[in-house]
C-alpha cells in the first residue's frame, strides 16, 4: 500500500482561485479604509479651529469671515500628511470650516465643509458639503 505525499495540481489551483477570490474583495475595502482613516485626520485638526470660531461667535455675536478674524492660525499651517490647509469663512447665517484634503487616491482638490449655525441652544454643525465622495466621509457628515 503507498501512501500519498503532498497535494494534486487540482487541489493547488483550487485554493490558489479561492485566495485571489478573497484578494479580490479584500484589497478593494482595505483601501477605501485606509482613504476614510486619512480623511479622519481632517477632523482631529479642525477640532481647535471650531472651537475658536464657537468662541469668537460667543464673544462678538458674529461669525468670523477668515481665520485670522478667528483668532486661528493661516490656512497652510495645518499642513500634514494627508491635510492641505484648513480655512474659515463666514457663509448665510453662519460660518463654515473648509478642510482641503492631499490624498493622491481620491485626485486634487477635495474637500469637506463644517458649517456652523447657532440654532438658539447652541452651534450646531453640518458636514454634508463638499467635493468628498459619500463613501469616504464619516457617518455623520453622509448626504
Amino acid at each position: 500500500m503507498t501512501t500519498q505525499r503532498g497535494f494534486t495540481l487540482l487541489e493547488i489551483l483550487i485554493a490558489l482561485s479561492i485566495v485571489s477570490i478573497l484578494a479580490m474583495v479584500a484589497v478593494p475595502m482595505y483601501l477605501d479604509y485606509e482613504v476614510r482613516a486619512r480623511i479622519s485626520e481632517g477632523f482631529s485638526l479642525v477640532e481647535p479651529v471650531k472651537n475658536m470660531v464657537i468662541e469668537y461667535h460667543a464673544t462678538n455675536g458674529t461669525w468670523p469671515s477668515s481665520n485670522a478674524e478667528a483668532a486661528v492660525d493661516a490656512p497652510t499651517s495645518f499642513h500634514s500628511d494627508y491635510v492641505d490647509n484648513i480655512s474659515v469663512s463666514a457663509n448665510a447665517g453662519g460660518a463654515a470650516i473648509t478642510i482641503t484634503y492631499r490624498i493622491p487616491t481620491l485626485g486634487p482638490n477635495n474637500t469637506i465643509v463644517l458649517t456652523a449655525t447657532d440654532n438658539g441652544n447652541g452651534t450646531e454643525w453640518s458636514c454634508k458639503q463638499g467635493t468628498v465622495l459619500n463613501k469616504f466621509r464619516p457617518t455623520h457628515c453622509k448626504s
